[in-house]
């Protein structure tokens, strides 16, 4: 008896310890984190409605170039706070103005001045899904614009401008541009009924860089879509 007395409290002790190891906590799931790329800010539609308004411009005639000892052609790209310069060979050269919010254009010694705005729309890491409700309301408000510009000017072009950063290789960003510039396109022309003739869609990779080699809040600036006023 005093056999089965002391046996059975160890009997239940075992019992509780095997217990206690059997059971196993589960922490709870972590969200996946989700990278966006595109500066953010909410459109002004005053600011909107005054750069899509105004028409292009011819400024000041750029001076003949020099043919005495002209040095062969080389890319230059010359940043500073809120302008970007480049000289592409056979290209025109253009100059972003992010302060003036304008792309001045000089082609065959004439110089245009086009204005533009800078889409605060969201998408997924290295695609052209566009990411939130927040950034089809920016196309929504951008085409209300187009719309009322147009009804005044029939004649009025608007240009859709993709734009990457500096880093992954030419290749992928010329096609990543071109895909982000296409979608806005096809988003304004069949959801929002912007007439096609009025719009066109360039992507041009990392080749108008206001950061080249910058950090990545840098970076995220040139990740950007532009709605540029061409005519």
């Amino acid at each position: 008896m005093k056999f089965h007395s002391y046996l059975l409290p160890v009997l239940c002790i075992t019992q509780m310890s095997a217990h206690a190891q059997s059971t196993v906590v589960v922490p709870a799931p972590v969200p996946p984190a989700v990278v966006v790329v595109q500066n953010a800010r909410p459109l002004d539609p005053l600011v909107v409605r005054r750069q899509l308004s105004l028409a292009p411009k011819v400024v000041v005639p750029t001076p003949p170039v020099s043919k005495v000892a002209a040095p062969p052609p080389v890319e230059i790209v010359k940043t500073t706070k809120t302008t970007t310069v480049v000289d592409t060979p056979g290209k025109p050269r253009r100059v972003y103005n992010s302060e003036r919010s304008v792309v001045i254009v000089e082609d065959q010694n004439q110089s245009r001045e086009l204005t533009y705005v800078t889409l605060p729309v969201l998408f997924v890491k290295e695609t052209a899904e566009l990411l939130d409700v927040e950034s089809r309301g920016a196309l929504e408000q951008v085409a209300r614009v187009i719309h009322e510009v147009c009804k005044a000017e029939p004649g009025a072009i608007f240009d859709i401008e993709g734009h990457t950063s500096s880093d992954g290789t030419d290749e992928f960003n010329a096609n990543l541009s071109a895909a982000r510039a296409q979608r806005v396109y096809d988003e304004l022309t069949r959801r929002y009924a912007v007439p096609v003739n009025a719009l066109s869609a360039h992507g041009y990779g990392e080749s108008f860089p206001m950061f080249p080699n910058g950090a990545e809040e840098q970076m995220q600036l040139d990740r950007r879509v532009l709605v540029v006023r061409t005519k």
